[in-house]
């Protein structure tokens, strides 16, 4: 394969993972970048994407929702104890009280939607630039998760 082939292929499946992880059907995407939707298929199993949208669309609030509810159902079945209590109420303060990954990532996702939106318009915003910003913002989020900090200088 040329390396001009390669490359557009890359930016096929760069422009198909950003249709994905705004939540776009399958043979949308397809039809959108030009390649078949087993080949999308593919790129999702292979790229693990449902999982990083499935990571990325949960919200702060649907978290704390969910563990309120399991708590609420654990309690009304008398299955759990004081400590689990105090867990579960610990984890929702840590949750409501920093900016945490999950809030990063909801901003990361709104940006990206509308960098996408916004490339209709601007041609100076190309596959490439997109790639480059979200390959920054899967970095910060990972030095966020391993609490890594860049000194400056």
């Amino acid at each position: 394969m040329s390396k001009q082939k390669t490359l557009e292929q890359t930016q096929r499946q760069e422009l198909a993972r950003m249709y994905f992880m705004q939540g776009m059907k399958q043979k949308e995407i397809a039809d959108k970048v030009g390649v078949s939707r087993n080949t999308i298929c593919a790129w999702i199993r292979d790229g693990k994407w449902d999982t990083v949208r499935a990571a990325k669309t949960v919200t702060r609030s649907e978290l704390v929702k969910k563990m309120l509810q399991d708590l609420d159902d654990k309690l009304t079945s008398g299955n759990w104890t004081a400590d689990d209590i105090v867990k579960v109420a610990a984890a929702i303060e840590k949750l409501d009280k920093q900016t945490n990954i999950v809030t990063i990532i909801e901003v990361f996702t709104s940006f990206n939607q509308w960098l996408v939106s916004r490339m209709q318009v601007d041609s100076e915003l190309t596959p490439e630039v997109v790639k480059i910003i979200n390959t920054y913002q899967d970095k910060f989020i990972s030095e966020k998760l391993s609490n890594v900090t860049i000194p400056l200088e």
